[in-house]
């Protein structure tokens, strides 16, 4: 990734915002909404969206690079980012004519839960087809500031339907009709507002839903041809490089100009700093070189529509990776500030709570590995969420 190229003036300026209220949104446990609508502004939540419908219909690279960026500055806003701009995704499924109110604006915030915990009971009357849901998901990051929340729901088409794979569809529900349950009270990833979100007999047109196995995009740049999945998990990487990158680049100042109690020298003339931070560079650059290698390669073969099953896993396997690895990252850098990281004061504990918050997500979590290593061995199923 070409971090400074895809940089502009206003995502710099967003990003030091970020990073100034960076505590302000931890303690309140959401984004200032000032903020969210500034992040928009800027463009963190169109990426993905068509242009045919005014988005930016950006390169995976670029916008992964882009979030990146703005985690460096505060991991929280690049998280409710990226889960916005992935759920926009779904502007590519939903008729346009639709799509371009949900999704289109450029004030327009989204966020989005693939998990199907609700239940869709499909209905018809004058007014045309809709689904009747009901359900609850936890982690609805971003819901705080979003204006449309997409749910993933088992869609029925009556009370005997058998629930499987092929039915799962996301609804994209206004605010207005969902419940909010203040639930995020965490260890990291404090300002994410991402509590658990309630449907209860819900009206949800048919048309405000897609579903990623069963529809084919309306869209046809190659964008929409990346794995699903495996974009969001490569969302997820971005902001754990980016936070891991920040913690070094903090620790490495802090090094310079800290003497350690009892000592006359300063961290950075200590041994065991030295090779502990050389240690933590090397893994934080392997990590992102495999995890930008990859990217490319499958941004290459989406513009020939030629993503295999092979790609997919090892797009998922560098995002996980990078997410689990930047995690022992930001742990060294932790052990080597010592005891002033302990301090709320000091940015460096806050992004090893975030660091490890992201490794429970359920797209980069140590069960993904599983999952890839059965592709490389030969078990891949068309199935399998790649």
């Amino acid at each position: 990734m070409n971090m400074h190229a895809s940089i502009s003036a206003d995502i710099k300026a967003v990003s030091e915002r970020a990073a100034e209220q960076s505590e302000a949104s931890e303690q309140a446990r959401q984004l200032p909404r000032e903020l969210a609508r500034a992040l928009a502004a800027a463009g963190f939540f169109d990426m993905f969206v068509p242009k045919a419908l005014g988005g930016q219909e950006l390169p995976p690279p670029i916008a992964m690079a882009r979030l990146e960026y703005l985690a460096r500055h505060d991991a929280a806003s690049a998280w409710v980012s990226m889960i916005g701009a992935t759920a926009a995704l779904g502007a590519a499924y939903i008729p346009a004519n639709i799509g371009a109110d949900m999704f289109a604006a450029k004030e327009r915030i989204t966020c989005g839960i693939f998990a199907p915990n609700g239940r869709a009971l499909r209905g018809h009357d004058d007014a045309g087809e809709y689904y009747i849901a009901s359900g609850r998901w936890a982690w609805a990051s971003g819901s705080a500031n979003a204006d449309y929340i997409g749910l993933g729901c088992m869609a029925l088409d009556n009370e005997d339907d058998t629930p499987s794979g092929d039915k799962i569809r996301l609804l994209m529900v206004p605010r207005d009709k969902v419940i909010f349950h203040d639930t995020w009270h965490t260890m990291g990833l404090c300002g994410t507002s991402s509590g658990d979100v309630e449907l209860d007999n819900v009206r949800v047109p048919v048309a405000h839903s897609y579903s990623i196995a069963s529809d084919a995009p309306w869209a046809d740049g190659a964008l929409y041809h990346m794995p699903y999945f495996a974009l969001l998990a490569a969302g997820v990487a971005a902001v754990a490089l980016g936070n891991a990158r920040a913690a070094l680049d903090e620790v490495v100042a802090l090094a310079t100009a800290k003497k350690a109690q009892g000592h006359g020298r300063f961290l950075a003339e200590r041994s065991g700093v030295q090779s502990s931070l050389a240690q933590a560079e090397a893994d934080w650059r392997a990590a992102h070189a495999f995890y930008e290698k990859t990217l490319g390669d499958a941004w290459r073969a989406a513009q020939e529509d030629a993503v295999t099953p092979a790609l997919k896993a090892d797009l998922r396997l560098a995002a996980t990776h990078a997410v689990r690895h930047c995690a022992e990252v930001v742990r060294a850098a932790h052990d080597i500030a010592g005891g002033t990281s302990v301090y709320k004061a000091s940015t460096i504990q806050r992004r090893l709570r975030d660091a490890q918050t992201m490794t429970q997500h359920m797209i980069t979590n140590g069960a993904t590995y599983e999952m890839t290593g059965r592709v490389l061995l030969g078990g891949y199923h068309p199935d399998m969420q790649l």
